[in-house]
């Protein structure tokens, strides 16, 4: 989780998830849990199936032990009801035979401890050479993410960041259970620099944690992001519930209760969890005076464990040694709430959301419209923006808005550097359309009790942006800063300020690599082609080690990398990862595999319009293709291996064929087309 692929989707448009939540049972097991069901409706008894064989044996079941202390205190946060929403149960019991919906799907091998992704379009599983593995409900299009070895076991994968990476138990060879991580497109981030694929919040506790469970809430333009992660870890004989909140400081992990088998809600406001009677019991985050103090669900049930949530939190699915059952998250009435079996078969259930994801098509021929539209739908207004970086954790909000003219591609590859994905706005034949200026108001101008001034990036020449604009914004109380095209480099680099032990390096005259590579939290800095500006050299200079690793330049593109490996004075040595090469739109490809973890939404865009490269720099990472060629074989790989990550697909200009190429690739015929950015909200 650490590395520049976690960091990269929080720090520019926080686009994406990179952080998530796992959950954990006490000794991993092949085991059957089920996760609940969607909506409040009671689900209906199913009948009986004919029989599976299960290979699955059961978690053990800790005696019962106090209430653990409480480390951390989180932060209070609004309460968050999701609305109800079509879901699918996924039965799996170690058999090749799968439960998915009313039905039974043979896969082409035995399917252990299935999770259903975020967005319903995949299940991660345990396969029969014991690595973790994704695949289509339908069993098709299977993905082996990990290496067989004989010396460990895996055992309770769970879907992280939204989809992006797959947590899971492992055993190693010395016996002891750990928590690993693998990312869900078989991409591995590059950028990472990690060996150990250790859950990073769980490095140093000694092991003995198993049954993750992981919820990444993204946040809208009314509600923070959370994320969470909750497992079991057992010292002492003793299993408890830990928490990692990322909205809290700081990414330790911290004993919540005793407990075993926990699960994260979907909006990650509360944990289920088998309690030291043998009952469910569920616990309301975050604490509000540091003590726990969780409700009962059930009453004479049998848990073994594999709780899940249903999407819209309304009820719980788990495992019995004879059935899977599922309850109200809630009960109606004191030790009222009935039970129920939804499949009389031991298994591990998992409840996905079948709602359809996005293809947005964005084809606006005016681009300063198109911009303001965009920005508008993705940005919160600065009166609502979090002022400490936690409270607003995953909000959108910008403190800088760069402006440039929509007649000047000079000035395209400067500003996408300098926006980073943040707020980014045309002026056109030298004047400064009202409805840009309410836009940079809305997103900079501040509350009069608040001190703060807005910053307004201006990227051009007078005569393409006038002097008359600058004076303008700053009449309103803002601050301009210009910066030429030409001296864009090294006005890049002098602008950036603070520590970094990383840096990704692009040439200016390759638009598709810095299009692709501005969203990444780690800062990109330019090139004039093959040649190392000074600026630039002096920033790289100033790198410093992160936890051990050396510091390391992303150099994109055949252009970049030669400029970092030229000499120049005082040169400090560094580690070089190359992405790409010769060709810009594999170039493009490179980076959103390799800066990112599989996103959570991606922009596809195409050079006809420069002006639309830039504007999708906004919705998330961009791979920009080709017109003439078209979305290409490798792009269409990278596409279908990151659907279980993806909520949404938004094209921006391109050939009226793209979107329908695109949403195709990713999702078949199950997703929804929106002409208009209102829904690129988070």
């Amino acid at each position: 989780m650490p590395g520049v692929g976690k960091r990269v989707l929080w720090l520019t448009a926080l686009t994406t998830a990179s952080l998530a939540v796992t959950g954990c049972s006490a000794g991993p097991t092949a085991a059957p849990a089920a996760k609940a069901p969607p909506s409040a409706a009671t689900l209906k008894p199913s009948p009986t199936p004919r029989p599976i064989p299960s290979s699955a044996t059961l978690p053990p079941r800790p005696s019962p032990s106090p209430a653990a202390p409480v480390v951390a205190t989180p932060a209070p946060l609004a309460p968050v009801v999701l609305p109800r929403q079509p879901s699918v149960l996924v039965v799996s019991d170690g058999s090749s035979t799968v439960h998915v919906g009313g039905g039974q799907v043979r896969f082409p091998g035995p399917v252990t401890d299935a999770a259903v992704s975020p967005n319903g379009t995949r299940i991660a599983f345990i396969d029969g050479q014991g690595n973790i593995a994704t695949a289509h409900l339908d069993g098709t299009a299977v993905r082996v993410l990990t290496s067989t070895d004989s010396g460990v076991r895996r055992a309770q994968p769970t879907f992280e960041d939204g989809g992006a990476e797959i947590v899971f138990s492992e055993r190693g060879r010395d016996g002891v259970w750990r928590l690993k991580e693998v990312a869900a497109d078989g991409h591995d981030n590059l950028t990472a620099g990690k060996h150990d694929p250790t859950v990073a919040e769980t490095e140093h506790d000694h092991g003995h944690d198993t049954s993750p469970s992981a919820t990444w809430f993204q946040a809208s333009h009314d509600r923070t992001a959370r994320s969470v992660m909750v497992f079991e870890h057992t010292a002492n004989g003793v299993a408890k519930v830990f928490i990692t909140d990322r909205n809290q400081r700081g990414f330790a992990a911290t004993a919540l209760l005793t407990g075993r088998s926990p699960a994260i809600s979907p909006t990650g406001d509360r944990v289920a969890f088998i309690g030291g009677n043998g009952q469910i019991e569920v616990q309301t985050l975050p604490l509000t005076d540091g003590t726990p103090v969780p409700y009962q669900v059930t009453w004479r049930a049998h848990p073994v464990g594999h709780l899940a949530w249903s999407p819209d939190g309304r009820r719980l699915v788990f495992s019995t040694r004879r059935s899977v059952d599922t309850v109200a998250s809630t009960p109606g009435a004191p030790r009222g709430n009935p039970v129920q079996v939804v499949l009389h078969h031991p298994g591990v259930g998992s409840l996905g959301t079948r709602v359809r994801p996005t293809v947005g098509v964005y084809a606006d021929p005016d681009p300063v419209a198109a911009a303001v539209a965009v920005s508008r739908a993705h940005f919160v207004d600065l009166r609502d923006a979090p002022m400490d970086g936690l409270g607003g954790l995953g909000v959108a909000w910008a403190d800088q808005v760069t402006l440039l003219s929509a007649d000047d591609p000079s000035a395209a590859a400067p500003a996408a550097a300098i926006a980073a994905g943040g707020p980014l706005l045309f002026v056109r034949d030298g004047r400064l359309d009202p409805r840009v200026r309410a836009e940079i108001l809305r997103l900079l101008q501040a509350p009069r009790r608040m001190r703060m001034h807005g910053i307004v990036n201006v990227v051009g020449t007078p005569r393409a942006v006038p002097d008359s604009i600058a004076t303008s914004l700053q009449a309103l109380g803002l601050r301009v800063r210009r910066r030429a095209p030409a001296s864009a480099a090294a006005a890049r680099a002098a602008a950036r300020r603070g520590y970094s032990e990383a840096y990704i390096v692009v040439s200016r005259t390759d638009l598709p690599a810095v299009v692709s590579s501005v969203a990444a939290s780690t800062p990109v800095l330019l090139t004039n082609g093959s040649s190392m500006p000074a600026a630039t050299a002096a920033r790289i200079d100033k790198l410093g080690r992160y936890r051990g690793h050396p510091p390391t330049v992303y150099a994109v593109g055949m252009q970049a990398q030669a400029a970092v490996r030229s000499w120049w004075a005082g040169k400090r040595s560094f580690r070089v990862v190359d992405i790409g090469g010769p060709d810009p739109y594999a170039n493009s490809l490179d980076a959103v595999q390799s800066l990112y973890d599989a996103p959570g939404r991606v922009a596809v865009t195409t050079m006809t319009s420069w002006q639309d490269a830039l504007i999708s720099t906004m919705a998330g990472p961009t791979l920009v293709v080709d017109e003439g060629r078209g979305l290409e074989t490798a792009a269409q790989d990278w596409l279908t291996a990151s659907e279980a990550a993806l909520r949404g697909v938004y094209v921006f200009g391109g050939s009226a064929a793209l979107p329908e190429t695109v949403g195709h690739t990713v999702y078949g015929d199950r997703y929804e087309v929106t002409r208009a950015p209102e829904d690129i909200r988070f």
